[in-house]
């Protein structure tokens, strides 16, 4: 494969509880400057997406890249998936909001609570591609997601935990009680 485009960016520092920072969370949209050939177009055109650091942050840090694609401004009758290695889209059937965290993949291990921070990360990440925050799929997703991020952070909202974007409010019979 040829390489377009190399970028360096340096992400915006929070401060955690302890004397450790941690480095914020950043978006990077990818667009393609003209068109693919009809007779060359699959289905699925791989795009190689890498994210390094440094190697002497490597031992505290690991990049995790969560993909979702964008809608085309054309319509379509294709519904956006969001995917990482580990997760496959499912969708009930043609026109139905894709659900890509499920089923869970048969390596996920419900005893490790990175398994969960990363399941609720992709949940999340879902979540906010949605537009329509008043279908049940949205608040059926909102759920999902506090279940997940309370099974990676059980301490919350006491000690240290996972930031969440703003977007998804502490609303929901299993996370109002939890607080």
């Amino acid at each position: 494969p040829h390489e377009f485009s190399t970028s360096t960016f340096c992400p915006g520092i929070l401060r955690a509880e302890s004397e450790d920072v941690l480095l914020q969370p950043f978006s990077v949209s990818v667009w393609f400057s003209g068109a693919v050939p009809r007779h060359l177009a699959h289905s699925n055109i791989p795009i190689k997406i890498s994210v390094s650091l440094n190697e002497e942050y490597q031992l505290f840090t690991v990049p995790v890249i969560e993909i979702a694609s964008k809608r085309s401004r054309e319509p379509s009758n294709n519904v956006s998936n969001l995917t990482s290695s580990q997760y496959e889209p499912f969708s009930a059937s043609d026109g139905d909001t894709s659900i890509p965290f499920l089923p869970l993949p048969s390596t996920f291990n419900h005893m490790d609570s990175d398994h969960w921070a990363e399941l609720s990360s992709t949940i999340q990440s879902w979540l906010v591609t949605l537009a329509d925050t008043v279908t049940p799929e949205w608040t059926w997703g909102r759920d999902a997601f506090w279940y997940a991020f309370v099974a990676a952070n059980p301490d919350f909202p006491n000690g240290k935990w996972a930031f969440w974007n703003p977007s998804i409010p502490l609303e929901g019979q299993f996370i109002e009680e939890w607080v």
